[in-house]
Parts: structure tokens; sequence; C-alpha cells
């Protein structure tokens, strides 16, 4: 009689393990300073630094990153290959979606300024995901 395994705690401790390596590419101030850079001007009446809405923008860019970071694998000639591109885009428009709700919610800006808001939000957080992709693809072209 044989005994079943399962390989999901394995594939687990692999993938937390990459995303460790992964994260090493990653500067906390580098996150900060493209946050405070990026939303500030939008946000005229809000102080960024050291608030609940840095915070936000760490935890949403760090998923990003990850999140470019797991696709990478999928990197063919230096581009995502065609079948994982939609996969790519509703990865960034739900974290995108999750931060831009999150800010609408906190803070009150003039209405002319949310149309503003959700392309800037898109824009940060897609940053972070090609950043994510690039420091993935480097690491996968160093292996070979």
């Amino acid at each position: 009689m044989g005994t079943v395994v399962s390989l999901e705690p394995h594939r687990l401790k692999k993938e937390w393990e990459e995303e460790k390596k992964l994260l090493q590419e990653l500067r906390v101030e580098e996150i900060k300073s493209t946050a405070e850079n990026i939303f500030v001007p939008v946000f005229s009446r809000f102080h960024f630094p050291y608030s609940f809405l840095e915070e936000a923008c760490m935890d949403l860019a760090l998923e990003a990153f990850l999140s470019g970071g797991k696709f990478s694998r999928y990197v063919d000639n230096g581009e995502l290959a065609f079948r994982f591109k939609m996969q790519a885009v509703l990865a960034i428009s739900s974290i995108t979606t999750e931060l831009y709700e999150f800010m609408s919610g906190w803070v009150e800006e003039p209405a002319a300024q949310r149309s503003d808001l959700k392309e800037i939000v898109e824009c940060f957080v897609t940053y972070w995901w090609k950043r994510g992709l690039e420091a993935g693809t480097k690491r996968h072209l160093l292996r070979l």
C-alpha cells in the first residue's frame, strides 16, 4: 500500500524562498520616495509621510512587485508571453482597484481630482509590477 504525499507544503516553501530572494532587489526607501513623489501632488491637503496612506502604498507596491516577479518566469525573449498578458492585466487591475478604493475612501479631495487619482494609482501599481517583472527576469537570466 502506497502513501499519498501532499506537495503543497513544498510548493509553498519554494514560493516563499523565491519571494525572499526577489525582495532583496527592493529598497523600502525607493517605495516611499516613489509613492510620495506620485501622490503628494494629488493630495494637496494631506500629510503623506508616516501616515496610514504611506503604509497602504507600501503594502500594495510590495504586492505588485511580487506579482510581477512571479510573472517573470513566463518572459520569453525579453517579453511576457502573450497568453499571460491578460492574467498580468487582471493582477495589476486588482491591486490598482484595491489601492484606489482605499485612497478614495479615506482622503477627501475635489471630484475633479478623483479621475486623476485612478490614473495615478494605476501608474504607481504598474510601475512596481514592472519593476518586479524586471527583477525576476534578471534573476532568471542569472540562473541560466
